[in-house]
C-alpha cells in the first residue's frame, strides 16, 4: 500500500500521525479490485497507473495487446511441452535431426523476390508488398513461399533477407532460386526453434567434407495459414554446397 501510495495508484483518505495507519473509503474498493485485476492480468504496476487513467478505447487496444502477448506466450509454452514430450520419449533428448539431412540437387525457380534488410517481425509486411504486386500483375504463384538469408550471422532485429513467392513461368520474375547441390533438412515445428536446426545443418555440412557455396534458403511448406498448430508446420532449409577437395 506504500509502494501505491508513492506511485499514485492508490492514494489514502487519511494517515494517522501517530500510528501511520492508512485508512481508505468504501469507493476506492472498485480502484482496488482492478489494480489486482491488471496485475494478474501481467500489467506492471506502470503501466497499471495508465490504464486507471485511461479512456476507453486506450483501455480496450492495452488489453487486446496484452491478449496477444498471453495467447502468444501459450502458444509458445505448448510448443516447449510437446518439444519435451518429444525428447522424453527419443533417449532423454538425444537429437536426431541429423538423421534427416540429405544432399539433393534443387531445380532452379523463378521468382518474384524483395531483399531488404528486415527484422522477423517485418516478414509480414514484406510478404503483403509481394502478394499484392503479383496479383497486380497477374503473375502465376507456384510452390511455397521462402526467404533467402545473406548475411553470414542472423540477427533477429536486422538482417539482409530476401523473401521471395516462387512463379509458375519466368513472366515477371526478378530473381531466381535453386538450380544447385543443397544440404536439406525439413524443420519440423514452430518457427522459435528454427535456429537449432540450422545450427544442426551447419554442423553437418562441416563433418561430411562440404562447404557452403552460396547463401541458405527456406521454403515455408506448411504453416500456419493450413493449420494453427504449430507442430503441423514444416519449412525445408537449403545450404547450397560443394564437397570439399582433399
Amino acid at each position: 500500500l506504500r509502494w501505491y501510495d508513492q506511485m499514485g495508484l492508490l492514494k489514502p483518505v487519511h494517515i494517522d500521525e501517530k500510528t501511520g495507519f492508512r485508512y481508505y473509503s468504501l469507493d476506492q474498493i472498485d480502484r482496488v479490485i482492478l489494480i489486482k485485476r491488471y496485475k494478474r492480468f501481467g500489467f506492471s504496476l506502470e503501466e497499471i497507473t495508465g490504464l486507471l487513467e485511461a479512456d476507453e478505447d486506450r483501455l480496450r487496444a492495452s488489453l487486446s495487446r496484452k491478449k496477444a502477448e498471453l495467447e502468444a506466450q501459450i502458444l509458445e509454452l505448448q510448443q516447449i511441452s510437446a518439444e519435451m514430450g518429444k525428447c522424453l520419449k527419443k533417449e532423454m533428448g538425444r537429437n536426431e535431426m541429423s538423421e534427416e539431412i540429405r544432399i539433393v540437387e534443387t531445380t532452379e525457380m523463378p521468382v518474384f523476390a524483395l531483399r531488404q534488410h528486415m527484422a522477423v517481425k517485418d516478414f509480414g509486411t514484406a510478404f503483403g508488398k509481394l502478394f499484392e504486386k503479383v496479383t497486380k500483375d497477374h503473375l502465376q504463384p507456384a510452390g511455397p513461399t521462402g526467404a533467402r538469408y545473406y548475411d553470414e550471422e542472423f540477427d533477429r532485429d536486422d538482417s539482409d533477407v530476401e523473401v521471395f513467392i516462387p512463379l509458375a513461368t519466368k513472366k515477371g520474375a526478378n530473381a531466381s532460386v535453386g538450380g544447385m547441390t543443397c544440404a536439406k533438412l525439413t524443420h519440423k515445428g514452430g518457427y522459435s526453434t528454427l535456429d537449432e536446426s540450422y545450427a544442426m545443418l551447419v554442423k553437418w555440412i562441416e563433418e561430411n567434407g562440404y562447404r557452403t557455396t552460396g547463401a541458405p534458403y527456406e521454403l515455408y511448406v506448411k504453416t500456419g495459414y493450413e493449420n494453427p498448430n504449430p507442430e503441423t508446420w514444416e519449412t525445408d532449409i537449403y545450404f547450397p554446397v560443394t564437397k570439399k577437395q582433399g
